[in-house]
């Protein structure tokens, strides 16, 4: 095993603390790694302008993965290199799919967060997440008519959220790429989109091979990238499915389990 010239890590669960939180360790690793000469990328599921608050304080600079793969772009120049939304034809398609089911969703479109009621519950957990406001748009929301780059269905009901799962998937199949992450998402992405399809965009932007890849993660949406690069790491908190895909399985993110990995890699 070789020192990797890129590492590409999630954030939730993997880059952050379980409150959500950069530590010390993790920015100082994540620094070290990049004054070595290495890229570091992160690959989210978040918004771009929620991922940016932690990308500028860890100072990474490479091209960066966001809502799962349907928008990379630069940090320190803003420019688009890819953008894949799911079109505003299928985005009214599933809206109302969840609406006629009673289920929340929420619609995420030219880096804002769209809702249709943002007193709702679910809505201000993930705005505590993700450390943005939404737009609530009321019953406008269902006929909005926005090309959503992703969307997100939260339940806090272990048993919707299955079924939730289970029809989106059995609905519209190949249609969309779906993935599940904090044990009450279901996230909706364009068929052709996923983290590993927008690690092998950013790999390539820099002319780094496969097996000079190094993926940290911890989510269901974070396995195929773990399976695609060259070193995989799975977090110690993460669902056994990712693990068996990794490589290398880290500490938890509670004990900079991302730190571990990147610490380990500069030692290589």
């Amino acid at each position: 095993m070789k020192r990797p010239k890129l590492i590409a890590l999630d954030m939730d669960g993997t880059m952050l603390d379980e409150r959500s939180r950069l530590t010390e360790r993790t920015k100082a690793a994540l620094r070290a790694a990049q004054e070595a000469g290495v890229r570091v990328a992160v690959a989210t599921g978040r918004m771009y302008p929620s991922a940016m608050v932690h990308i500028r304080d860890a100072g990474i600079e490479s091209a960066s993965i966001f809502y799962n793969g349907a928008l990379i772009r630069d940090p320190l120049t803003d420019e688009t290199i890819y953008e894949k939304n799911l079109g505003a034809e299928l985005t009214a398609e599933i809206l109302s799919f969840f609406r006629e089911r009673g289920w929340y969703i929420q619609i995420y479109s030219d880096d804002r967060l769209i809702v249709k009621d943002a007193s709702d519950e679910r809505c201000k957990y993930y705005e505590d997440i993700c450390g943005l406001k939404a737009m609530s748009l009321g019953d406008n929301f269902w006929s909005c008519g926005l090309d959503s780059a992703k969307l997100l269905g939260i339940s806090f009901d272990r048993e919707i959220f299955l079924q939730m799962c289970n029809e989106v998937r059995q609905r519209f199949g190949g249609r969309i790429y779906q993935a599940t992450s904090w044990n009450a998402f279901v996230e909706i992405v364009h068929p052709t989109v996923n983290k590993a399809e927008g690690l092998k965009r950013v790999s390539c932007r820099y002319d780094i091979a496969r097996e000079e890849v190094m993926a940290i993660g911890d989510g269901g949406n974070d396995a195929e990238m773990i399976r695609w690069a060259g070193i995989g790491v799975a977090m110690g908190n993460a669902k056994e499915a990712v693990k068996k895909a990794a490589d290398i399985v880290a500490p938890p993110n509670s004990e900079d389990g991302a730190a571990w990995a990147i610490e380990a890699a500069l030692a290589l």
